[in-house]
């Protein structure tokens, strides 16, 4: 007989009416990693909204696959959905079920070929103008190609530039409200008339139309190419087809989430291998090795074994999604605590990612350790999620990371610029703040 559910352990340093929302706000990841003394399941509060923080890894497995029908998506994906609508990203239940199983087929490992050729040629554009001694800002260099790759994997018309153009100027920007609205310790504040409520408004404006147009476009000309947005045109539910309103939600989720994580996990790449050079050497050495002068194409991706893995090292040392949220349908025991329903539930990939109990010396970057432990990593590596909710785009974001840095590294030298301080902040991502990178010719 199991024991009855217990009471999990409150955080200390609540403060009337805040709660512990101030710590969440000026150091989450910092005060998460303090919460492990507490306990594996922890109770806070964010204004007067109760939510439990989970420290264990293996708890995280209950959250993911053993109970994760006891749960929803959770607030803070509430506040995505003037943006993504009913996207994969945003949406729960059946209806998430069906569109992910409709859309599955486009993220098959055999439709990477066609994405690998995209990828290169995004590369080559925005590496191209690229001069020896150029210092570049890291957000907007990483963005413009992960940006250009979904655009072109949407749609290969010519209104991808345009749409890339406008995702690129406002994403920054829409972003950071967007975190901003779902940190929010009084979700009300969001409905105000206040400025940057009415700034929110202006950008989702903005993206919408545009977005519809490429739909209109496209169900105007009978032309059937071989991206996204054509096979969704062309998918069924049952006998019906997808709506209009179902593929626009998809396409504002695939180029929002799909630019900017990728891009974020490009940039801590550099960063780390800018502090690891030696690294950086054994990476370029495999690459030309196994690639030569020629450009990588899919047949190489498994056979790039130390390049995977200084990968896989990156995104569980500096995982772009450093939370995740729930929120229980049910009451439910986690941990041997209770849950009660619609409470909210916190994750973060970074605190499983550096589980002292599954991995040595975790704030060590060691690609090599994913050769001596890679299954308790796995199971404590979480930077797409896991279980049924886990990311459809995880493979299609890997294969971009390796062919940016095959085209990359072979030709630059990428180093952290004389001079710039980088500090890892928490926001929608967890993104390395005034990343500014150097770039010098290879002999």
């Amino acid at each position: 007989m199991s024991a009855p559910a217990t009471d999990s352990p409150e955080a200390p340093g609540g403060l009337p009416l805040l709660g512990h929302a101030l710590r969440l706000r000026d150091d989450p990841i910092g005060w998460f990693e303090s919460l492990r003394a507490v306990g594996d399941v922890v109770r806070i509060r964010i204004g007067p909204q109760r939510a439990y923080v989970i420290t264990s890894t293996a708890v995280a497995h209950e959250l993911f696959v053993a109970k994760y029908r006891s749960f929803d998506k959770g607030v803070a994906v509430e506040h995505f959905r003037d943006v993504f609508g009913q996207g994969l990203l945003s949406s729960d239940g059946e209806t998430h079920r069906l569109h992910r199983l409709l859309l599955q087929p486009a993220f098959h490992r055999e439709r990477l070929a066609e994405y690998l050729t995209i990828m290169r040629e995004q590369v080559a554009e925005h590496t191209r103008s690229w001069r020896a001694g150029q210092i570049l800002d890291a957000r907007i260099a990483m963005t413009a190609i992960t940006l250009g790759v979904v655009a072109r994997a949407i749609t290969s018309a010519p209104v991808a530039d345009e749409l890339a153009a406008e995702v690129q100027q406002r994403l920054p920007r829409m972003l950071e409200l967007s975190y901003r609205r779902a940190m929010s310790p009084l979700p009300v504040l969001n409905r105000l008339p206040l400025p940057r409520n009415r700034e929110w408004r202006e950008l989702v404006a903005r993206l919408h139309p545009l977005v519809d147009r490429v739909i209109a476009d496209y169900r105007r000309d009978d032309t059937r190419r071989g991206d996204l947005l054509s096979m969704m045109l062309a998918a069924r539910e049952g006998s019906n087809a997808l709506s209009d309103s179902v593929i626009h939600d998809q396409i504002v989720t695939f180029l929002l989430a799909g630019t900017e994580t990728t891009a974020t996990g490009l940039t801590w790449l550099f960063v780390l291998l800018s502090e690891h050079p030696e690294v950086a050497d054994r990476v370029v050495g495999e690459l030309r090795e196994v690639l030569g002068e020629r450009p990588i194409e899919p047949a190489d991706l498994v056979r790039l074994p130390y390049t995977t893995r200084v990968i896989d090292e990156a995104l569980r040392h500096s995982p772009p999604i450093w939370l995740i949220t729930r929120r229980a349908v049910e009451d439910v025991t986690l941990g041997g605590h209770l849950v009660p329903e619609g409470a909210s539930v916190l994750l973060s990939p970074y605190l499983t990612g550096h589980d002292p109990e599954l991995i040595d010396d975790p704030d060590a970057f060691d690609p090599d350790r994913w050769e001596r432990v890679g299954n308790s990593l796995r199971q404590a590596a979480l930077p797409f999620g896991g279980g049924p909710r886990k990311c459809i785009g995880d493979t299609f974001a890997v294969t971009e990371i390796t062919v940016v840095l095959s085209e990359v590294l072979r030709r630059w030298r990428i180093r952290v610029a004389p001079g710039a301080v980088v500090t890892p902040e928490a926001g929608m991502t967890y993104f390395p703040k005034g990343m500014r990178f150097v770039v010098e010719g290879r002999e």
